[in-house]
């Protein structure tokens, strides 16, 4: 439900059960840019709701909070099957909150992510979509956020897909000040589904900005990515789809307003001919003969099945009980809840480097190249070191986590800058393990590599994870401070090997970032750790880390930097003695000192003047 592009907030906070009156807060499901979504219980009725509460700190901000108040306006307006309805709203003594209809099933993103369904199934659901937002604009409501993370699948009302967060939408004939929040040349909204406009000035976007939204929706739904630049139509990434979607989608992405679909309900007119239709035709009837015939082929069909399965099964026992053993049922492992557990006793380990630490100037830490030798503890897995590479290569067995930390005392600072370029492989399944995937249903887990900063002490349980899995799954930023934990989700990841950094500004902001210095971009919100962070939220200078999870995992170029911030004017500074740890250099001996030579003395019977 987070919005990669919104304003930042503050960590996750854990709230009591009865935060809001009437309600009791279950679990949370999701945080966002403007607070956090929870999962709970109306208890007048005893039914499920979602709780949306705008963060405590932003809750002290009057436009953020008329930006609150203007979601629950924009959804009290809206009644419709494809629109998530709005319960009621309020507030308490420190924060407001709105509760709304709660979507137990996924997001558009994770269906997705799933195997590709058919162009039919596709067009069906965006049909639906597009009457949603027709009918918010026929109520003078524009979203501005539409994305696959807001569109939700209500299983249990017939996997009806359903729009919500409308917290950026725009009344489009209002010209009160009440909910007057996007000012002049101000972009709001998400950038990688924007319309060209909406990044200039969300303002003067009208409705023709969520018909370019929905272009791209539809395309990533067809084509597997969003569109870049001057886009190959989806006829030819998908050969198999009707050409008629070629003209549909190139209208909806025009860079002009004027040239795209004047409105949804045209958009709608061209889609209903391509998307399926259902007839209430009754069956025709069938002869004696032909009632025989389809039983005769029914039952031969289901006696081959049954023999075809029990073959199978009966193949496949032994290799089941065998993979259960050897993998006791392997499941999914976060990352923190991994690197922070038991691992064994670690064992130290030196790798080429530098190391340079000087008392109130910037502290640095690199692998690769060097003489310095900074010294690794390695827990869990084996840790190989190959061509300046750390790796932790393939094993068999229960070994499924590998940790090494850079032992690096006294790295204290305000700022710190984090570095790795990383990458994770899945080993290649044994014939053992690939049948049991298929029959017990017992898939193996996606190898996973962490870069961290963790505190000195593992069992503390205080860390900070920019987690990669892979190409095509979400960057992830995992983070336990004690009380305040959380996850968010980034884009997905492109093939590896990537270069993940986490940096610490000024301010004690943290923000992820991808790619190398050309092509940097921040993938996530920042994470706000506050001044003396180091102290506050890791009990101490934190460490450096790199973590693996199943597969294959390598990491290069590490460099981790730490920067004190220079005093402020007129503070009293105590001088300290520099100390400097490098490799030592040979030292030319002192010059030996000779004695000067006496003067000679003067020839008698003559005076010295």
């Amino acid at each position: 439900m987070s919005s990669l592009d919104a304003t930042s907030t503050a960590i996750s906070r854990t709230h009591s059960p009865d935060l809001v009156p009437g309600y009791r807060l279950e679990s949370l499901v999701g945080a966002g840019g403007m607070g956090e979504v929870h999962k709970a219980t109306q208890l007048s009725l005893n039914r499920t709701v979602a709780v949306k509460l705008l963060n405590q700190q932003l809750a002290q901000d009057e436009s953020f909070v008329a930006r609150f108040q203007k979601e629950a306006a924009a959804l009290a307006t809206l009644h419709h099957p494809n629109i998530v309805s709005i319960v009621d709203k309020g507030s308490n003594a420190s924060t407001y909150y709105l509760v709304m209809e709660f979507v137990d099933g996924p997001s558009l993103r994770e269906r997705m992510r799933a195997p590709q369904q058919d162009a039919q199934e596709t067009l069906r659901v965006m049909l639906q979509i597009c009457r949603a937002i027709e009918y918010a604009h026929g109520r003078n409501v524009i979203h501005r956020d539409l994305k696959p993370e807001n569109i939700l699948f209500d299983v249990q009302a017939g996997d009806l897909p359903k729009v919500t967060d409308f917290g950026l939408a725009s009344f489009l004939e209002d010209t009160s000040t009440r909910f007057a929040l996007t000012g002049t040349h101000m972009a709001m909204g998400t950038l990688s589904y924007m319309a060209p406009e909406q990044r200039v000035d969300a303002k003067s976007a009208d409705g023709r900005a969520d018909i370019f939204a929905l272009g791209l929706i539809l395309y990533e739904m067809l084509v597997g990515e969003l569109p870049a630049g001057s886009f190959e139509p989806p006829s030819r990434r998908k050969p198999k789809l009707d050409s008629r979607l070629d003209g549909i989608i190139e209208r909806c992405l025009k860079q002009q307003p004027s040239e795209r679909y004047a409105s949804v309900t045209e958009l709608i007119r061209d889609l209903e001919p391509l998307a399926p239709h259902y007839t209430t035709m009754r069956p025709a009837k069938l002869s004696p003969m032909q009632r025989v015939g389809r039983a005769v082929r029914k039952g031969v069909r289901i006696l081959l099945q049954a023999v075809a399965t029990l073959l199978v099964l009966s193949a496949l026992g032994m290799w089941g009980i065998r993979y259960w053993h050897v993998t006791q049922k392997r499941v999914p492992m976060t990352p923190g809840d991994a690197m922070t557990g038991d691992l064994g006793i670690p064992s130290a380990r030196e790798s080429a480097g530098r190391l340079t630490i000087i008392e109130g100037e910037p502290r640095r830490v690199t692998l690769g190249d060097g003489n310095d030798k900074p010294s690794l503890l390695v827990s869990g897995r084996p840790l190989s070191i190959e061509d300046r590479k750390l790796v932790f290569p393939a094993v068999g067995g229960q070994s499924r986590v590998g940790l090494v930390r850079v032992d690096v005392p006294g790295m204290r600072g305000d700022t710190a800058r984090l570095v790795a370029q990383v990458s994770a492989q899945n080993n290649e399944p044994r014939l053992s393990e690939t049948l049991a995937q298929v029959v017990l249903d017992a898939p193996m887990p996606d190898a996973q590599v962490a870069v961290m900063l963790m505190a000195n002490e593992p069992s503390q349980k205080r860390y900070v994870a920019l987690v990669y899995s892979g190409a095509g799954a979400p960057i992830r930023l995992e983070w336990s401070l004690g009380e305040k934990q959380g996850t968010m989700l980034g884009p997905d990841s492109p093939e590896g090997p990537v270069e993940l950094e986490l940096q610490v500004d000024e301010e004690g902001a943290l923000i992820a970032s991808l790619g190398t210095k050309g092509d940097k971009r921040p993938i996530l919100e920042p994470l706000q750790l506050g001044p003396n962070w180091q102290e506050r939220r890791f009990g101490g200078a934190p460490i450096p880390a790199i973590g693996c999870i199943e597969g294959t995992c390598q990491a290069e170029k590490f460099s981790y930097l730490v920067k004190p911030l220079p005093p402020k004017p007129g503070g009293v500074v105590q001088a300290s003695a520099p100390v400097r740890v490098e490799t030592p250099r040979t030292v030319a001996p002192a010059p030996v000192k000779r004695p000067a030579p006496k003067p000679a003395p003067a020839p008698k019977g003559k005076r010295s003047k």
